[in-house]
């Protein structure tokens, strides 16, 4: 811009002295009396010609100049233009992309084949190469910064981390447990997390040696984690999740020990931060940095919609600078964000999501599924926390409507498929029908009444009405009536600030203030007392404990309803959910994932001895994105009647896409 300023002003410049020496030649010649006029009109003439056109010269390079600036402001202000393309077009879903070193393939994991294997497909187009080729699933790949290798997530042995070589060949085993491994920046240890309700981040490397974490007293705080990732110098590990209740950020946690430092926001940079994650379902999945360390980018769910995100950031400081800016603006689920080595590029997945409760024919005796079932909702309402009246007619669930900010309570008959809209408000969970379908209460927010703010226990008739209040002043969950409809069974935080260690009754008859004449089942020091359920013959409760800091584990026991000894229903190795009775009490289905999707499984049990019989037995089939249960198991529930089991079925698929000058 400077050199083109200065041309035009040397161009002027000549034109100008030309005319400077015209004129004087114009009056320095001698001229005699008869042509002295003549000549005069001629040099006159020639002057006012010269004089024209440098004018005319001036007005061209102003206009030319003026014109300069006005498109070079005009396209500063535009933003840059990014271009969208898709790699992958196969039906089903192909996900989970990550970047070669050299820019020129892309590997990802598809079920193209049935189950997920690994995939790798040169970004010029081609056909993709099969990488793994196990029965099991293989998913989850990272590419190695030196591109000689591939780390995955598979099913197989029980599942665990494998590395490949890059284009095929023998696999080997780095770890028995862990989900989405990341290299490191230089290639020498590979970074993974375990899912649960107190997540744990560890670092393994290729020589045996047992998996080490990252930070264990620093993540023990933090109450939810949503992602973790490499800094881009390969000394410090991202963690962004919400440290302390209402304190959502980025901590950059030294590898080697010592104190975290949160990256700070910029004042405007938190209003626009602050204004995202006012939606009640806001999700932050897949942090990625960019290679300079100046800028992060990540997928944002927010009212249902997931969309690419970036945020610049200083990189001496960690400071949020400028953003956040959508990059992306579909209606999908844009996910499983990856940039490439030279920081230009951006590789996702767009998925198509349906969510729906479905209803199966089920014998509930043999634990059998009789037919495929139907769904029983709308598409447009995500189905969260149903619950089954126990005749089987009828279910009541929260539903939350895609670009709403209310979570919506709704009845519904499945004889004749009439639904009604109970109760609408910003926090409605955990509802739960009364042994004689009478009744409905739920966890929902109303003034507080008892000596402390919280939540409140709500019920209200079947069909709508008037609410009670229960209980008031802490957060508590709901997860069964008593058989004789005068109980709520409850876990609550009231003794245990942050863990829900106690697992109570509390009595309709001292409502509004149930709390105040609480009885107490069991308790716990160490473990979180989650989804209980009271059996049949009104003997025995069967719950999930979740041992503090155990992340990935879910074990089922069953306790007296006088209290005592807990018996062990589960084994203790996998992530099991849900529990509820048969309508006969013998025997217990739950939710679980083994085998890298969750299904349903069922456990015999002897009312009369109070302890499992066998080993569990899996009931239903869920291994494909097609048809799956959904994976964020805070929504999911499950119901069984005699004949009918009931729970929400999510339908996927997505292909690979690539967005260009995200740099820019």
């Amino acid at each position: 811009m400077e050199k083109e300023r200065e041309d035009r002003y040397q161009t002027v410049k000549e034109l100008l002295n030309d005319l400077v020496a015209l004129k004087g030649d114009a009056v320095a010649p001698r001229a005699t009396p008869k042509t002295e006029d003549l000549g005069g009109k001629i040099k006159r003439h020639k002057l006012g010609l010269a004089v024209g056109l440098v004018a005319m010269v001036v007005m061209i390079v102003a206009v030319a100049y003026l014109a300069s600036l006005v498109r070079n402001r005009f396209q500063a202000a535009q933003p840059a233009l990014r271009p969208l393309r898709r790699l992958t077009f196969d039906p089903g879903l192909q996900s989970e992309p990550t970047w070669s070193p050299n820019n020129d393939f892309i590997a990802y994991s598809s079920d193209r084949g049935g189950n997920f294997d690994i995939w790798v497909q040169p970004i010029s187009g081609g056909n993709p190469v099969q990488v793994t080729h196990s029965p099991d699933h293989d998913w989850q790949p990272d590419w190695s910064p030196d591109g000689s290798q591939i780390v995955f997530r598979s099913e197989r042995e029980g599942g665990g981390l494998f590395v490949v070589p890059a284009f095929g060949g023998r696999e080997r085993k780095i770890s028995g447990f862990g989900y989405h491994p990341r290299w490191s920046p230089d290639g020498t240890k590979v970074l993974f997390g375990v899912t649960g309700f107190k997540p744990k981040v560890y670092v393994v490397t290729l020589d045996g040696q047992p998996p080490s974490e990252v930070q264990p007293e620093f993540l023990a705080t933090f109450i939810l984690l949503y992602t973790f990732s490499w800094r881009p110098d390969g000394q410090r590990v991202s963690l962004f999740g919400e440290y302390k209740p209402g304190e959502l950020g980025l901590w950059l946690a030294p590898l080697a020990g010592g104190a975290p430092v949160k990256s700070e926001l910029g004042p405007e940079v938190e209003k626009q931060v602050r204004a995202l994650v006012s939606d009640l379902e806001f999700g932050i999945t897949g942090l990625s940095w960019a290679p300079s360390g100046q800028a992060i980018y990540f997928s944002a769910r927010s009212q249902w919609v997931s969309n690419l995100w970036t945020v610049t950031i200083d990189p001496q400081t960690l400071r949020w600078v400028a953003g956040p800016e959508r990059l992306t603006v579909g209606l999908g689920s844009d996910t499983d964000i990856a940039i490439s080595p030279d920081g230009k590029r951006l590789a996702f997945t767009i998925r198509t999501e349906t969510n729906r409760a479905w209803s199966l024919p089920f014998d509930a005796r043999a634990g059998i599924i009789k037919g495929q079932g139907q769904p029983i909702t709308p598409t447009g309402i995500n189905p969260g926390q149903l619950n089954l009246s126990p005749d089987g007619k009828k279910i009541v669930y929260v539903g939350i409507r895609y670009g709403s900010q209310k979570l919506e309570l709704w009845e519904k008959s499945l004889a004749d498929s009439h639904q009604t809209m109970l109760a609408v408000g910003g926090t409605i969970f955990t509802p739960c029908w009364s042994r004689d379908g009478s009744r409905i209460v739920y966890r929902g927010v109303r003034p507080a009444i008892s000596y402390r703010e919280g939540y409140s226990i709500l019920a209200l008739p079947a069909g709508g009405g008037d609410e009670k209040v229960i209980a008031s002043g802490a957060d508590d969950l709901i997860w069964d009536w008593s058989v004789d409809g005068q109980w709520i069974l409850v876990t609550t935080d009231r003794n245990s600030p942050r863990r829900f260690g106690q697992l109570c009754l509390y009595p309709l008859s001292a409502s509004p203030h149930a709390e105040t004449q609480m009885r107490v089942i069991t308790s716990s020091p160490e473990n979180n007392l989650f989804q209980a359920r009271i059996s049949p013959d009104d003997r025995w409760i069967c719950f999930v404990g979740q041992k503090t800091g155990d992340a990935g584990v879910q074990v089922i026991y069953v306790v007296s309803k006088s209290g005592g000894a807990w018996t062990r229903i589960t084994e203790g190795k996998y992530w099991d959910d849900k529990p509820h009775w048969s309508p006969d009490g013998r025997t217990i289905y739950f939710i679980s994932k083994r085998g890298g999707f969750f299904n349903v499984w069922g456990i015999r049990f002897d009312p009369t001895q109070g302890k499992p019989v066998g080993e569990p037995f899996r009931v239903t089939s869920f291994e494909n994105p097609g048809r799956m249960i959904p994976i964020d198991m805070e929504f999911v529930e499950l119901g069984i009647a005699a004949n009918r089991l009931v729970l929400p079925i999510m339908e996927v698929s997505g292909g690979i896409w690539i967005l260009e000058n995200v740099d820019r």
